[in-house]
Formats: structure tokens, sequence, C-alpha cells
């Protein structure tokens, strides 16, 4: 979604079904099934102890390698000055090795596709030189189409795309800022490739530019709140592990309304986005991006509290995956915004899809969001104006124009009502990222993606439909 899908975007920024490290990853189907029938009759310190414990500790053991060695690169290139070509050239030997350890010889496929950009580009920039940034972003997104249909098997592909996405995103931005001059020339090889495969967010993200990367050499700073903020990330990244894995199931069991498991099998979905956004900001940070300007640290990716309790859809989308929902905003909504707001929404939306790849799963919800987003906007933004009322998509500032603030009741009902109907969908739209299939070992088929939805009757979607005729018609 908007959102950096990091896959891991669970498909959002990343394919989180999909690569090393997601919680189902770790136990087969037969586990899983086991797990879910016995959850329920288990007591509360049964699935800690039966559950919980293990899936911290084998998640733990998962991502332990990418923490130390994130931790190694920031100590060998920050703690003492090095030259700006050794502090490249770690950061991509360190990444190139960490992606080994993640995909094996997989990588392989990874390694061709960023080294050809670099080409591309280069050559753009010595006969071409304007309007790189839309050239190498449909060239790449070709590239990553005939990849995933002629050259990569559909079970590798399924575990390296959302890594691959994370390059996309970065060969794509150094194309569009050396464009509008956020940065003067394209970066010599070993730059590149130091902020390719930078080791703290080329495996989970998240996507940063490439002035904060090359940032992270600059005056590097070592203070109490950095390993605070470290440790807290990865306690709240485990802790929506235990939920996604296994708390989710213990509190609904499969028995249960088929709208309580559809909430339940999304939220599972949702917390496992969360575990792989929290981790992919510790290994931003221990790598040393985030310092902000008061020495404090922050590389936000995500907001759960924002999504679980929502005001409306755009502020889901936002806050699904905020460096994603940056880089769409920054380098595909303002570039076609010219051509109209629906335009550039549909464009937005169409761009997450392709570099997904050829998912009709993840492209449904995507192009679902897209339409959904549009029409709720629209028609908050009629009501507000109608009713003179702070019910617009995004709270409203202290000097706005309405008459009826925030603080109404009837205002606050409104606003409610609307954000369950927010979570209504979000449960319908997340219904199919289960792990009830192997099929999520090579991506779901269209017949599964229709086949969970037809369950619930297309309910979301003739609600959004009759949504648009209201709106039409006021």
């Amino acid at each position: 979604m908007a959102d950096y899908d990091y896959d891991f975007d669970l498909e959002d920024l990343y394919d989180e079904e999909a690569l090393p490290g997601h919680p189902n990853v770790w136990y087969d189907d037969d586990d899983l099934n086991q797990m879910d029938e016995y959850a329920i009759e288990r007591g509360f310190w049964e699935e800690l102890d039966m559950c919980v414990q293990p899936t911290i500790r084998d998640g733990f053991s998962q991502v332990s390698t990418l923490l130390l060695w994130s931790f190694i690169f920031r100590l060998t290139t920050q703690s003492v000055a090095v030259p700006l070509s050794v502090g490249h050239a770690i950061s991509a030997c360190t990444g190139l090795y960490i992606m080994f350890v993640f995909f094996n010889w997989t990588v392989t496929h990874i390694l061709v596709f960023p080294f050809t950009m670099y080409l591309v580009l280069w050559t753009l920039s010595k006969f071409y030189g304007q309007r790189r940034g839309p050239v190498m972003s449909i060239i790449s997104i070709i590239y990553l189409i005939i990849s995933e249909l002629f050259f990569v098997p559909g079970r590798e592909w399924h575990k390296i795309r959302g890594a691959q996405m994370i390059v996309a995103m970065k060969v794509i931005s150094l194309s569009f800022d050396s464009d509008i001059g956020t940065i003067q020339n394209v970066p010599p090889p070993l730059d590149y490739a130091g902020y390719v495969f930078n080791i703290g967010t080329c495996v989970f993200g998240p996507w940063v530019p490439y002035k904060d990367y090359v940032a992270t050499f600059n005056r590097p700073l070592w203070n109490f709140r950095w390993c605070l903020r470290i440790c807290l990330n990865l306690l709240i990244a485990f802790f929506f592990l235990s939920i996604s894995t296994c708390w989710s199931h213990w509190f609904i069991p499969d028995d249960a309304w088929r709208w309580w498991v559809a909430y339940r099998d999304a939220l599972s979905f949702r917390s496992s986005h969360y575990f792989i956004s929290f981790l992919s900001e510790a290994t931003a940070l221990l790598t040393g991006f985030g310092r902000t300007e008061d020495d404090d640290w922050n590389v936000p990716v995500t907001k759960p509290h924002l999504i679980e309790i929502p005001r409306s859809l755009v502020q889901v989308v936002v806050y699904w995956n905020m460096p994603m929902h940056n880089w769409l905003k920054t380098y595909v909504f303002r570039t076609t915004i010219p051509y109209g707001s629906f335009t550039a929404v549909l464009s937005t939306y169409a761009a997450s899809s392709l570099l997904h790849g050829l998912n009709f799963q993840l492209s449904s919800v995507l192009l679902s969001l897209g339409i959904y987003t549009y029409v709720e906007y629209m028609l908050r933004q009629k009501l507000a104006s109608i009713f003179k009322a702070c019910i617009l998509v995004r709270p409203c500032r202290k000097e706005c124009p309405h008459q009826n603030r925030e603080s109404r009741v009837v205002v606050v009902i409104t606003n409610v009502f609307l954000g369950l109907l927010v979570m209504f969908h979000l449960t319908y739209l997340g219904v199919m990222f289960d792990s009830s299939s192997k099929e999520q070992e090579v991506g779901y088929s269209y017949t599964h993606t229709l086949a969970k939805w037809s369950s619930l009757n297309y309910a979301s979607h003739w609600i959004i439909l009759g949504t648009y005729v209201f709106n039409f018609l006021i």
C-alpha cells in the first residue's frame, strides 16, 4: 500500500509472506493448522510457553545476523574516521553478504538488476540528460516484469521481490533527484553500490533517499538515545510478531463468525507488517540513519495506532508505510498531478502495484484502495463543506473555517462511525493475506482472491459503490 509495502510492504513495501523471517515461514502448513486448532484450548500461560516464546526465539535467530552486521557496519565506518570510499565499500560488501545469507544464490537475480540500471542511468546522463526519472521508472518496471515472467522461477521471485522493489525505488529516486538537482551528478559506481546495497535497508527496507545515506558518514553521533530507540523498536517488532503468529488465533478461533475470522486474518497480516516495519526501523537506526536536529533518533516507518483505530482510509495509506508513501508522493503523484487528481491517484497506486510485480492479489487490493480513498476523500470533503464540520479525512487545524469543530458530540460520533467503516474495509481487503494455502509460497492466484471476497459477498465493494452514488447525488 502506499504504502512500502515493504513487502516482507506483508506485501506493502515487502512480501512479508514470502521473505525469510515472516513468522509463517518458520512452520509448515501442518504445524500452523495444528497451532490454530489447539490455540484457543490453551490458557494464557500455556500460549505464552508453547507459542509466543518459541516464535520470538526463532524470529530473533532469523534476524540476529542482520542486526549484528548492521552494528559492525556502523562500528567500522562511523566510530573512526575512514575515507568515504572505504565507507561505501563496506556498505556494499556487508549488504551483499547479508543478502546472500537471506536469499542464497537467488541473490544473483537481485544483483543483475541494479548494475544494469546503473549502466542505463549513466548512458542517459551522458547522452540525454533530461527526464531521466520517468524514463528510468518505465525501464525499471519493464525489467522487473520481464524478469518475473521469463527469467526467475515463481517461488524464487516471490522471495526476492521485496528486495527488488527497494532497489528499484532507490534507482528511480536517484534518477529523479539528478533531474531536479537534489544531487548534482549520478553517484560514482562505488557510492551507488554502497547506497543500493546498504545493509540497514537492502533486505527489509525502508527506502531512504541518497542524501540520507551520505549523511550517515557526516559527523556520526553515538548516544544513549540511539541505543534506547533501537531496543524499543525491537521490542515493539517482536510484540507484533507474537500477535501475528499466536495471540490473534488464540483470541479468535476458526469456528467464530466469519467476519470475526476475517478480522483475525486481516489483523494477523497487519501485525506481520508492523513486525517488519519496526524491524526495518531498528536496522536502519543500527546503521546510522535517523539522526534528528536535536540529536535524537527516528526513522518512522509505520504508525499502528493510526491504522488500527483509523480516522480515514487516506490516513491508513499514509501511515501504513511512510517512506514508501513519501516516495510515491514525491516521484509519482507530483509528476502526474498536472494531468488531474484522479489520474494522479490511480497512477500512484498503479506504480505501487507494478513495483510489487504481477500479483493479482496485491494489485486488486492496491487498485481498490486507490478507488476507495478517492471516493472517501471526495465524499468527506463535500459533507464537511455542507455541514461546516470537521469530518475531513485528516484532522482540522486550529484555524479551520468549520463551525462544528472536532470536539462537538455530533462530529465525534460521525468521525467514529466513519472510522468503523474504515475498519470494515480493512478487514475485507486484508482477508486474503492469510497462511491457509501453499499458494503463498509463489503468490496467490486471482481465484484465491475472488474466493475470499466472494465468501464475504463482495460487501465492501458494494458499499463503496453505494458511497460513490451517494456522493454523486449530493
